[in-house]
């Protein structure tokens, strides 16, 4: 019991920590696919609103859905991350190891040029990641 116990948490610190130090805006649909991959999470289509343009992903735990919004050009503009409160300790406290924190729910990096933004949003059942160009 204790083993496994052990090894749900390092496999849910590797998806969390892989995904937040990985950018993910200013990319094609194609890379993104491979980049999620990368960071331990799968393909989610068993939804789809044909209103917007995006990528659906959740990890094997299904504590955390990912989102990645593209352009009209498939160009990823900004994302998002639905988790469940059991992620919420270890999420906030890789962001504030990963990004200049600006306020008690908004951290901030820059990449090159652009200055990112990221911000958290507490809801009742779960809370919201998102990462935008500022």
């Amino acid at each position: 019991m204790k083993k496994s116990i052990l090894l749900t948490a390092i496999i849910l610190f590797s998806f969390g920590a892989n995904l937040s130090a990985q950018h993910f805006i200013g990319i094609d649909k194609e890379k993104t696919k491979l980049l999620a991959k990368e960071a331990g999470f799968y393909p989610d289509d068993v939804t789809k609103n044909q209103k917007f343009n995006y990528l659906k992903f959740v990890n094997s735990a299904g504590t955390k859905t990912f989102i990645v919004f593209f352009s009209e050009e498939d160009i990823s503009v900004h994302t998002r991350t639905v988790c469940d409160y059991s992620e919420y300790d270890f999420v906030v406290k890789d962001l504030d190891k990963e990004y200049k924190k600006k306020d008690k729910f908004l951290w901030e990096y820059k990449l090159g040029n652009e200055t990112y933004n990221v911000t958290l949003e507490e809801e009742e059942w779960y809370f919201i990641v998102r990462v935008k160009k500022k």
